[in-house]
């Protein structure tokens, strides 16, 4: 699954309520009290509450599919699915195609 945290927002966004807080971006801010609801939480642990809430339709202020958010699962229309084979070959394509080789080398085929 892939969540687009850029969208998300979770490192400033409460987990209980919501609401986004514009000044939990501050990476020196490491405990979080929302002024919304007053939900405290240590920053990381409020991060993977607001991911693990997406991920099962639990986040409030978010709405509720995953699809509407962005999100993408391995059955979504917009990802690549196949056998693990196919899945690697791709991938190994890829990384030949970003580094600028024109064939993938001996070690990546088949």
């Amino acid at each position: 699954m892939f969540l687009p945290t850029q969208t998300l927002k979770p490192s400033q966004r409460c987990p209980k309520c919501g609401a986004v807080h514009k000044e939990w971006a501050e990476l020196s801010n490491r405990y979080h009290v929302c002024p919304a609801c007053g939900f405290a939480i240590e920053r990381d642990r409020g991060t993977v509450m607001v991911l693990y809430n997406v991920a099962t339709h639990q986040q409030p202020g978010l709405g509720t599919r995953l699809v509407s958010l962005g999100c993408f699962s391995s059955t979504s229309e917009t990802r690549y699915t196949g056998s693990m084979k196919q899945l690697g070959q791709k991938k190994r394509q890829k990384l030949c195609c970003q580094a600028g080789e024109e064939t993938p080398p001996a070690c990546a085929v088949g």
